[in-house]
């Protein structure tokens, strides 16, 4: 699986051992807006000052670090 630009649109293209290849359309993934990576809390634990929060960063794992996500059609209410 791959993502492309096609004819100005975002599409993941997936090909098939057989050389068969189609498209999906995809849009970008609202998690990490496009990016493929987003902040995120770590706690960490320190006996003598009671812990504190770590702000990390991560692969988004809504779109798997592609930024963009398949388009199902369905728009969110």
């Amino acid at each position: 699986m791959r993502l492309e630009n096609i004819g100005g649109r975002r599409v993941f293209v997936f090909a098939a051992t057989d050389g068969r290849r189609w498209e999906e359309p995809a849009i970008e993934c609202t998690i990490c807006m496009g990016q493929g990576e987003h902040p995120a809390d770590k706690p960490v634990i320190d006996y003598v000052n009671g812990g504190y929060i770590e702000e990390i960063i991560v692969t988004c794992e809504d779109c798997r670090g592609y930024g963009y996500v398949p388009d199902d059609g369905e728009e969110e209410e």
